[in-house]
């Protein structure tokens, strides 16, 4: 259309006035209270008081409940859309809209009216559009229409319902497809009270183009973890998941409600595991919504939701990144992340930098969802699946739509925009979207898939939260659709704006930390391997180093300071479980021998170690490295075989190693005075001293002859001594005589009783 906006607004002006004589002839009301049946306020005729419990009034939107009532601000008159039926208005149509008025004043309101402008011209750009729906001036569309409404007490509110006569518009069937700026303003004595900007959808038969579909993704993160202090993570944790809690209602926003399909979930698989082993019945049932299936669309973040921007600005290498980002491996309990959850994302915090994607890359994850940067430049419509160059590889990244993200994080309880307001927000953005792919053409991108993504800490109110969903998903022109389904569309090469390549947050953990660290839980996990089962032995302290790390502590820096400290001392503790005792000096005096080393284990389960000793000089070589399994609390003395090659005075450096290498004790040392050879001297000596002796012995053995005293402990009788043969009779000792032989005396029969000696006579003494 080419006539200008004074021309087109005396047009509608003629319109309005058939219009409202048709209006009032046929409905016979102009002001309506919720209920639909006339209804006075203060006596008037026009609106009925709202008491802030009344159902939404049926529409497109199909909403089951209305939203609440805002708060009278002091001093303020508000107004809001609660309703507009249809949501897509098309020629010939009467679009009914139900506006509530609240006084926030302490003196009544009289006098008032609400006047509906739109204009005739549709909005082209999304930054237009976003223009228009964040202005907070009284700037209003070209009047088309104003209801009175009567007196409204302080602190009160009212609804009013007006209705809009499409063709009153001059739009025709040929008018241009997409969403119109429109406004309901509540004045008095020409003065506007309160202005609100919304939208009318516009579509011509036939004109919707191909739908685009839109995905939803709320983070599932829970509070910062306090390793020291259980029983308050414990508590904070019922508390989010009773109902009324972020946690309870981030899960019912996941869980598909009539005709809405509910938004995506990245979960922190820590988060649920400390859930799922809950005593509070209502915690351990939030975690089983979550791997049941209730909640159907459901991704995993890395394990206790770690801050990949101050791990990047740390210069990690890859395998620390790695290992500071794999603390799946150790979640507390049984738990184990579900199989169903077969998508892993990383949620960089704020906008990330490039050296934050290749952090991300590191991490082995999926895919890096960046909730700000890399938007489309010059407006163009592009799918949210993307690659982002990296100084270590490309990486898939889904780029949240930075407008689609603002509006639906504005849905909690304690929103400025009701579900309707919302709704024609997001049905108009969407439109625009839908128009510039299809005004792509072939080349362009048919099938685009955009991504909303809600910052952590977000509380949905979920029945609006569904209400608008419910409202998207119906439109010709968008589909809400599973976050898989946005990942498997096929990357775009849309021009996008550039990321910086280092840009550090002030609130994220200082790089020192974060490097304190990663040398913690490099040398625990080490460590670990000593033990059978190196989980059981330093799954604890291992979580304990993750906990500093997560962005859930940038909100609390000092408590994050805190936390490393402790996880840091947690793991110096346990590197002191194993140690060496001291030993006095050695004396070596053999070629080869063992050295035995007392090594002390005061860890809870058995430890496998390698006794290593390095002698400071080659006169000293050690043969073996025994490995040798000490049980937990007690002390083995292990056995070194050592050969020496020469004499003299060695220092030894007693080394204990697990089997990963890693030294797992305080080094020891003690000194060996090496005397090579004297045990063989020695032995020489001493067995030369036997021999001597034992010639000795025998020399005088037989010097000495045998003893006529000597006796062989036989038993004899009694010395008989031979008769003095008479004179003449040659005896023995006289030479040259025949001795004949002396007969054996006969045996006796028996043997007779000693008897005394005889004494010989006094002749034979003499």
């Amino acid at each position: 259309m080419t006539v200008s906006r004074t021309a087109g607004a005396l047009a509608a002006l003629a319109g309005l006035l058939a219009a409202l004589l048709v209006t009032a002839l046929v409905t016979g009301v102009v002001a309506l209270p919720s209920g639909g049946t006339p209804g006075t306020s203060d006596g008037g005729a026009s609106s009925v008081e709202d008491a802030g419990t009344t159902g939404l009034p049926a529409s497109t939107l199909d909403g089951s409940a209305e939203a609440a009532p805002a708060a009278p601000q002091d001093g303020e008159v508000t107004v809001e859309l609660l309703d507009a039926v249809p949501a897509v208005a098309r020629p010939g149509d009467s679009v009914a809209l139900t506006a509530r008025v609240t006084n926030g004043r302490d003196t009544a309101l009289e006098g008032a009216d609400v006047d509906l402008g739109v204009h005739w011209r549709p909005v082209s750009s999304r930054d237009d559009l976003a223009a228009w729906a964040e202005d907070d001036s009284t700037t209003v569309a070209a009047e088309q229409l104003s209801e009175p409404v009567d007196r409204i007490a302080p602190g009160k509110s009212t609804r009013v319902r007006l209705t809009l006569q499409v063709d009153i518009l001059d739009l025709g069937s040929d008018a241009a497809w997409g969403p119109r700026e429109m406004s309901l303003a509540v004045m008095a004595d020409g003065t506007p009270l309160d202005v609100l900007h919304t939208f009318l959808l516009f579509a011509p038969d036939g004109a919707t183009p191909d739908p685009v579909g839109v995905s939803v993704v709320a983070p599932v993160t829970g509070p910062p973890v306090d390793a020291l202090d259980a029983e308050a993570y414990a508590s904070d944790l019922a508390g989010l998941t009773a109902d009324g809690g972020r946690l309870a209602a981030l899960a019912d926003a996941g869980t598909p409600s009539g005709a809405s399909p509910g938004v995506s979930l990245a979960a922190d698989p820590a988060l649920v595991a400390a859930a799922s082993a809950s005593a509070d019945t209502a915690t351990a049932a939030w975690a089983t919504r979550l791997t049941d299936g209730s909640a159907p669309d459901v991704a995993a973040l890395p394990a206790f939701d770690p801050d990949l921007g101050a791990l990047a600005h740390a210069d990690l290498s890859a395998g620390e990144t790695a290992a500071a980002t794999g603390a799946d491996a150790v979640l507390p309990g049984p738990w184990q992340t579900p199989e169903a959850w077969d998508i892993t994302l990383a949620w960089p915090q704020g906008r990330p930098d490039v050296a934050t994607m290749a952090a991300a890359r590191a991490a082995s994850v999926d895919h890096v969802l960046v909730s700000d940067g890399l938007s489309p430049r010059a407006g163009a419509a592009a799918s949210a699946r993307t690659a982002v160059a990296t100084p270590s590889g490309k990486v898939s990244a889904l780029v949240a739509d930075e407008q689609l993200s603002d509006v639906v994080a504005g849905i909690t309880t304690d929103a400025d925009a009701t579900p309707t307001e919302t709704a024609q927000r997001l049905l108009a953005d969407t439109a625009l979207l839908a128009m510039q792919q299809g005004a792509a053409g072939d080349e362009g991108q048919a099938g685009v898939h955009v991504l909303a993504a809600l910052p952590r800490g977000w509380t949905p109110d979920v029945a609006a939260l569904h209400q608008v969903l419910e409202a998207l998903d119906a439109a010709d022109w968008s589909d809400v659709v599973p976050l898989a389904e946005t990942i498997d569309t096929p990357a775009t090469d849309t021009p996008r704006a550039d990321l910086p390549d280092n840009d550090v947050d002030d609130a994220e953990l200082a790089p020192s930390a974060v490097r304190a660290l990663a040398d913690a839980h490099r040398s625990v996990t080490s460590f670990a391997t000593v033990a059978a089962d190196p989980v059981e032995l330093a799954g604890s302290v291992q979580r304990s180093l993750a906990l500093p790390l997560a962005v859930a502590y940038r909100d609390d820096p000092e408590a994050r300071d805190t936390a490393v400290s402790s996880a840091v001392a947690r793991a110096d503790d346990l590197r002191q479980g194993i140690t060496v005792a001291d030993r006095d000096t050695v004396t070596l005096i053999s070629d080869s021998g063992d050295l035995p080393v007392l090594v002390r284990n005061d860890l809870d389960v058995d430890a496998t170690v390698t006794v290593v000793l390095r002698p400071d000089d080659p006169r000293l070589k050690v043969e073996t490295r025994p490995t040798v399994v000490i049980p937990a609390g007690q002390s083995s003395n292990v056995p070194v075989q050592v050969r020496a090659i020469g004499s003299g005075n060695v220092e030894i450096e007693v080394e204990v190693l697990a089997p990963s290498g890693a030294s797992v004790a305080e080094p020891a040392d003690f000194a060996v005075r090496v005397r090579a050879g004297w045990e063989t001297v020695g032995t020489a000596v001493v067995a030369a001293a036997i021999g001597v002796l034992f010639v000795a012995g025998i020399w005088r053995t037989v010097r000495r002859g045998r003893s006529p005293r000597r006796t062989t402990g036989e038993v004899v009788g009694p010395v008989v001594e031979p008769p003095t043969p008479p004179a003449g009779i040659p005896t023995a000792a006289t030479p040259g005589a025949d001795t004949p032989p002396v007969p054996e005396p006969a045996a006796p029969a028996e043997s007779p009783a000693p008897t005394a000696p005889t004494a010989p006579p006094e002749n034979d003494r003499a």
